[in-house]
């Protein structure tokens, strides 16, 4: 296992770390960090010729604008960023106030199925 972060630099050298392994060891799907992340999994792949899906699924978090444009199109988990950003607004409103009930939350996702993802080669 890599670990990345927000910072798109350190997704890329994690996605190269992971594929420059032996190809026996080497990973079949990376899940990133976020949709920035996985773009940089696609940007890793290309550059030590793995193809995508075949070889590497990559599946990412957040949908954002370009993933549903990638090539192949990016699997990824949607987040309900209006029901989020509301939530914000009424924990500032209510802080603002003295009133915080709830200091986390948990929100609905979503699979967004597209063609990053298909199930392992078999040998």
């Amino acid at each position: 296992m890599k670990v990345g972060d927000y910072a798109s630099d350190k997704a890329y050298k994690a996605a190269c770390d992971l594929l420059e392994m032996r190809e026996q060891d080497r990973p079949t799907a990376i899940f990133a960090f976020n949709d920035l992340g996985a773009i940089n999994v696609y940007r890793a792949a290309r550059q030590h010729g793995i193809s995508l899906p075949e070889q590497l699924s990559i599946i990412g978090f957040d949908d954002v604008y370009p993933a549903a444009s990638m090539c192949p199109s990016l699997t990824t988990i949607r987040q309900p960023f209006d029901l989020i950003a509301r939530q914000c607004i009424d924990l500032i409103l209510e802080a603002r106030e003295g009133k915080v009930e709830q200091n986390y939350f948990i929100f609905p996702t979503q699979l967004v199925e597209r063609e990053s993802c298909v199930s392992p080669a078999r040998p």
